[in-house]
């Protein structure tokens, strides 16, 4: 498997939309996300060129116009983002991890439930 690309948190935003609407123009995506981030357009075309260059988006020339998709899942990048939080800082250890979470935001019950779940199939 190819080495997933590092992503910036402004490209994750960008990412997100990606993998919501894809394939998707570069007119519709900075539609979308110019006014809700308060980003100028020009933004949205440098962080799509990015990410192209970095391997985590490839496009399509469709009549003309430019159509983005995503070349990664993200469950793969949502997983080399969590391994590498939990590396950088918990040194890799889970458990202070998840126990910082919980003490942050209490879980509900369900969560709960789905976190047990999890640990017995582990």
């Amino acid at each position: 498997m190819k080495q997933l690309p590092a992503i910036s948190e402004a490209e994750w935003e960008v990412m997100k939309a990606l993998w919501e609407h894809s394939p998707v123009s570069v007119n519709e995506l900075t539609a979308e996300l110019a006014p809700a981030k308060k980003w100028h357009p020009k933004t949205v075309r440098t962080m799509l060129n990015r990410l192209r260059r970095k391997g985590a988006v490839n496009h399509r020339i469709v009549d003309g116009v430019y159509h983005y998709h995503p070349a990664v899942s993200q469950e793969n990048c949502t997983r080399r983002a969590a391994e590498s939080f939990i590396d950088r800082v918990f040194g890799g250890a889970v458990t202070p991890m998840i126990a910082q979470l919980v003490r942050r935001r209490p879980l509900t019950a369900e969560e709960k439930r789905e976190l047990r779940r999890i640990l017995d199939e582990s």
